[in-house]
């Protein structure tokens, strides 16, 4: 499919429980985190955006579309950032992707997009028996779903699923572009965050 009908959605999510603060402001080099999946993705999406419910706080970033948690909790959830940035949209599909994951492939993503077509709901890659929510295609399909997840209060993604149409991307398929599966770390400590530095 081409990038001109899919989306890109941050989850710039809040202040991390284990860490202190918000993971997305972490530096990385010479910029912050988010910045670094801003501008690995932006030359593969014609729109990005960041959802979250502090847009001053992410001003260094350009040309993307703030949106805020479309339903409030008082904890931080997933499965409404992926709800207000996939509602929010221009185009049928998003790509959903969380803050904290720095070592986002270029390659492994425009093969997910390729190989979305009009039939699935969700492209979805499939590593060591566990999906990755966080780095998927959904379409607006999965809407009405959502929504009735969350009346419900139930916020685990994957619960959904059963409702729509699942492709996997095996993990064969990933490897081919990422042997070690790196781009699928994300950063929960701060021992995490000072071996990501290093590997950058």
């Amino acid at each position: 499919m081409d990038k001109k009908h899919i989306s890109a959605v941050v989850l710039a999510g809040g202040n991390s429980k284990r860490m202190g603060h918000n993971k997305a402001l972490l530096q990385l080099g010479s910029i912050t985190m988010i910045e670094r999946i801003v501008t690995i993705l932006q030359p593969l999406f014609n729109e990005v955006i960041v959802v979250t419910n502090s847009p001053d706080t992410f001003s260094m970033l350009k040309d993307v579309k703030f949106v805020p948690d479309y339903f409030i909790t008082n904890e931080k959830n997933s499965l409404i950032g992926l709800y207000s940035g996939l509602r929010a949209a221009e185009n049928e599909y998003v790509f959903a992707v969380a803050c904290d994951m720095p070592l986002l492939n270029k390659s492994i993503i425009k093969y997910m997009i390729d190989v979305l077509s009009n039939e699935e709901d969700v492209l979805i890659p499939y590593l060591e028996g566990h999906y990755q929510p966080l780095h998927a295609i959904y379409g607006k399909k999965c809407l009405r779903p959502i929504e009735e997840m969350l009346s419900k209060e139930e916020y685990k993604i994957i619960n959904f699923f059963n409702e729509v149409k699942v492709e996997k991307v095996d993990e064969s398929a990933i490897k081919k572009f990422d042997i070690d599966l790196q781009s699928f770390i994300n950063i929960n400590t701060f021992e995490e965050y000072v071996k990501i530095k290093r590997m950058i």
